[in-house]
């Protein structure tokens, strides 16, 4: 006869459940609506399944039994690995039942599924969280500064080159057999970029990140001085 039959087992079924308010204390539906089991927290070699304290057991309905333990995907516990910008509604969101084209992925964890890669809501929803939301937020900003500074008007062009100021640093796009190089402050890059779009980006992405300022600091390049000079012009003018 199996353990789960015997009547100690249904006294011990029931003091948990009942002392967890007849609900599963993980989508809290009552008995009303759903069936409740009692899930076991683990497993100790020797003990039969009512001779556990009942702190070691809880009360869950059949489904988050089952997400529980690996048999149907969980809709709780994920956490969020990392993410993607596909770059357009390139791949479908593996969330069970979802399906949607996304352009924004997201992979999370489960300990019981391990890995896949979901949208924006199914994110948020299964990590409980807003981490995706935000996360899009952030880079539609971000995107939104790129194109404002690749249209800028603070861009100045001869008609194959293109300059622009930021600061204390002169920047360049040099049109050179076919490829676009980078000038700064006088210093041309070795980095040749195949369209004036990409190089734009790439000034974007250095000023952002900050490696432009990285870059001449470890060149020793006098900001202070750089700068005094920029108010002297001014003064004079």
């Amino acid at each position: 006869m199996s353990s789960y039959k015997e009547s100690q087992w249904k006294l011990f079924r029931q003091s948990v459940i009942e002392l967890d308010g007849y609900k599963c204390t993980q989508c809290g539906r009552s008995k009303d609506e759903v069936i409740l089991q009692v899930h076991h927290k683990e497993y100790k070699s020797g003990l039969k399944a009512w001779e556990y304290p009942t702190t070691d057991c809880i009360t869950l309905c059949k489904g988050c039994h089952a997400q529980t333990h690996g048999i149907i995907q969980p809709t709780f516990g994920w956490e969020y690995i990392g993410d993607e910008d596909l770059g357009g509604l390139k791949r479908a969101c593996e969330n069970r039942g979802c399906g949607s084209d996304i352009r924004y992925s997201y992979t999370i964890f489960h300990p019981q599924w391990g890995t896949i890669e979901v949208g924006t809501v199914c994110c948020d929803n299964l990590t409980d969280s807003e981490i995706a939301s935000n996360l899009k937020e952030s880079k539609l900003k971000f995107e939104g500064r790129k194109q404002r500074f690749l249209n800028s008007k603070r861009w100045i062009t001869n008609g194959q080159n293109y300059k622009i100021k930021q600061g204390v640093f002169e920047i360049e796009i040099l049109e050179v057999e076919e490829y676009f190089s980078l000038k700064i402050n006088g210093k041309i890059s070795k980095i040749k970029h195949e369209t004036l779009t990409i190089a734009k980006t790439k000034v974007f992405e250095i000023i952002e990140d900050g490696q432009l300022m990285k870059f001449f600091k470890g060149k020793k390049f006098n900001f202070d001085e750089k700068k005094n000079g920029q108010r002297k012009k001014k003064n004079h003018s």
